[in-house]
């Protein structure tokens, strides 16, 4: 994708879902955000759509970090897996064994928002034609998420990373309803099905550890908050 694309998806991005957001996904955030209560807090009074269960995971983590994810990438080369690895490995080599507890949240959006999806959905919705991304092993368009599966390694004595490989080593994923609100608008015409009943499935299909939020915005903000590092690269 050229910067020129990239430039151009974010405008039919926003434009082609701001009705969408404007009438369902602002007011859950607003509630989400426990902005009413003066006393804003992981216990406020939430709308029940929005399961923030995550932020307990957090609470007794010596050191946390929130990785934003707004574009997929290479899944043969995944620049995000292998930052986030350095930082869990880095805590490892700082600290004595059983004196810490270090989290890792992966925080995805935009275009990135189809990693959060299981191999099912992959497959449903042609997801690798869709976005234009192979699977390394097969080196045709994926029909399952190539995030999850581990891609061949071309340097010797390197293991590439897993989407897997970082819920084994504690982390969580935060996944935008607002790109999948559009994902859904651009999926439903060529299903045959209510963008609603799209959005839904994308809703039911994550994989595991992967938690909704109103928007990778407010994910990436309420992470801060809740005292994660923000990693942005």
């Amino acid at each position: 994708m050229t910067p020129g694309d990239e430039r151009a998806t974010r405008r039919e991005f926003v434009g082609g879902v701001s009705r969408l957001a404007s009438v369902a996904i602002l007011p859950a955030s607003i509630a989400a955000a426990g902005m009413a209560p003066s006393k804003a807090s992981p216990q406020a009074a939430t709308n029940a759509e929005w399961d923030l269960s995550w932020l307990q995971l957090l609470t007794g983590a010596t050191d946390r970090a929130v990785f934003d994810w707004p574009t997929m990438g290479d899944p043969a080369d995944p620049m995000v897996f292998q930052l986030a690895a350095r930082y869990l490995d880095n805590c490892e080599a700082v600290y004595a064994p059983g004196t810490y507890q270090a989290r890792v949240v992966l925080n995805i959006r935009t275009q990135a928002v189809p990693v959060a999806l299981n191999d099912q959905l992959w497959e449903r919705y042609a997801l690798g034609i869709e976005y234009k991304v192979n699977d390394p092993n097969t080196q045709q368009p994926a029909v399952r998420n190539p995030f999850w599966h581990r891609a061949p390694s071309t340097i010797p004595g390197y293991t590439v990373p897993t989407l897997e490989d970082f819920l084994k080593r504690g982390a969580f994923i935060l996944v935008c309803d607002f790109a999948l609100g559009h994902l859904a608008q651009r999926l439903a015409p060529k299903s045959g099905r209510p963008v609603e009943a799209v959005h839904s499935d994308l809703r039911s299909g994550f994989v595991p550890s992967a938690y909704a939020v109103p928007s990778g915005i407010y994910g990436l903000a309420r992470a801060q908050n809740a005292g994660c590092a923000y990693m942005k690269f």
